[in-house]
C-alpha cells in the first residue's frame, strides 16, 4: 500500500473540515480531506439558512459549494468516497489508512460530524425510502401536493416544516413539548404559517402497505392516540456523533459519544484535534467553522512549529 506524506489530514468534508482545509492550505500546508460520502454532511440537507453571517439567506447546498470551491482554489485535495478504516499512531506521525492509500501526517483533524437520530418506532426502518425520510431537501419534492409530517422541535424541524409547506398540501409538525426549541425568528414564522402543530405529542408507529399511509400519534398528557393520514414523514429529532473511528484510535469521548476537546480543540492524543458536530452541541455551522479555525491555528503553532515550518519523519 503506497504511503503519502502530507502536512495535514482532515477526516470529514462538512463545514468544519472544509474550513480547516482553507486555513491549512493558506498557511502553506499540504492538506488532504478524506470523506466517506459526499461533500457537505448534513448541511446540504438544509433548504434555507438564515443565520450564517454575510448571507441573509442561502441554501445549504450553495453554502457548501462555495466552501468547497474556496478550499480547492487554495490547493486542498478533497477525496470523496474514501472512508478512513484506521488511524495508526507512530511516534509523532499519524498514519491514516483507507482502502486505497496510507496518509502520513503530523497534524490530524477529526471532523466526522453527526448522523440522524431515529425514533425507534415500528415501521420506521420498514418504510425508510418509502415515505420515511431524514432529508427534506432530498425527498421533499416527491411529496408535492401530498400530506406529510415532520417530527421534531428544533431549528432543523421548523425549517423543514416551512420548506415543505411550499410543496405539500398539508404539513403536520409533531413535537413532544408545548414550545419549539427553534430560534425566535423561526418560531414566529412557523406559528404564522399554515403548518398544523401537534403539541405534547409523539409518533407511536408508522403504518402502510407498500408505502407510508398513516402514523399513530400519542398525546403525552392525555395518552390519547389518533391516526393521522400522511404520505410521508420526515424525522428530525437531533443527531448523534460519528465518533466510532475516534474511539477506536483511543481518543476520549464523553458519555454521549462526543469527542472531548479543550479550548484549543485538542484531544487527549497529541497532534489530533476535533471540530464540529462530533465535539458536541449545539449543532451550528458557525460553531463548526470557529472550532476548525482554532484547531488549525493551534495545531500549526504547537504541532508543526508555527511560521518557521517543520521538518520531520
Amino acid at each position: 500500500m503506497p504511503e503519502k506524506k502530507v502536512d495535514v489530514v482532515i477526516v470529514g468534508a462538512g463545514p468544519a473540515g472544509l474550513t480547516a482545509g482553507i486555513y491549512a492550505s493558506r498557511l502553506g500546508l499540504e492538506t488532504v480531506i478524506l470523506e466517506e460520502k459526499t461533500i457537505g454532511g448534513q448541511v446540504v440537507e438544509n433548504p434555507l439558512i438564515e443565520n450564517y453571517p454575510g448571507f441573509t439567506e442561502i441554501s445549504g447546498t450553495e453554502l457548501i459549494e462555495r466552501m468547497k470551491n474556496q478550499a480547492e482554489k487554495y490547493g486542498v485535495k478533497i477525496n470523496v468516497f474514501e472512508p478512513v478504516k484506521e488511524i495508526k499512531l507512530e511516534r509523532q506521525r499519524k498514519i491514516v489508512v483507507t482502502d486505497s492509500s496510507h496518509y502520513s501526517c503530523r497534524l490530524l483533524l477529526i471532523c466526522t460530524g453527526a448522523k440522524h437520530r431515529e425514533l425507534g418506532v415500528n415501521g420506521e426502518k420498514k418504510f425508510f425510502g418509502r415515505g420515511v425520510s431524514y432529508c427534506p431537501v432530498c425527498d421533499g419534492p416527491l411529496f408535492r401536493e401530498r400530506k406529510v409530517a415532520v417530527v421534531g422541535g428544533g431549528e432543523s424541524a421548523a425549517t423543514a416544516a416551512i420548506y415543505l409547506k411550499s410543496i405539500a398540501s398539508q404539513v403536520y409538525l409533531i413535537h413532544r413539548r408545548n414550545r419549539l426549541r427553534a430560534e425566535k425568528a423561526l418560531r414566529e414564522r412557523i406559528l404564522k404559517s399554515n403548518v398544523k402543530i401537534l403539541w405534547n405529542s409523539v409518533v407511536s408507529s408508522i403504518n402502510g402497505d407498500r408505502a407510508v399511509r398513516e402514523i399513530v400519534v400519542r398525546n403525552l398528557k392525555t395518552s390519547e392516540e389518533k391516526k393521522v393520514e400522511v404520505d410521508g414523514i420526515f424525522i428530525l429529532v437531533g443527531t448523534k456523533p460519528r465518533s466510532e473511528l475516534a474511539r477506536k484510535t483511543g481518543i476520549k469521548t464523553d458519555e454521549k459519544g462526543y469527542i472531548v476537546v479543550d479550548r484549543n480543540q485538542r484531544t487527549n492524543i497529541e497532534g489530533i484535534y476535533a471540530a464540529g458536530d462530533v465535539t458536541g452541541e449545539p449543532a451550528q455551522i458557525t460553531k463548526a467553522v470557529g472550532e476548525a479555525t482554532v484547531a488549525i491555528l493551534d495545531g500549526y503553532n504547537t504541532v508543526l512549529g508555527g511560521p518557521y515550518g517543520f521538518e520531520g519523519n
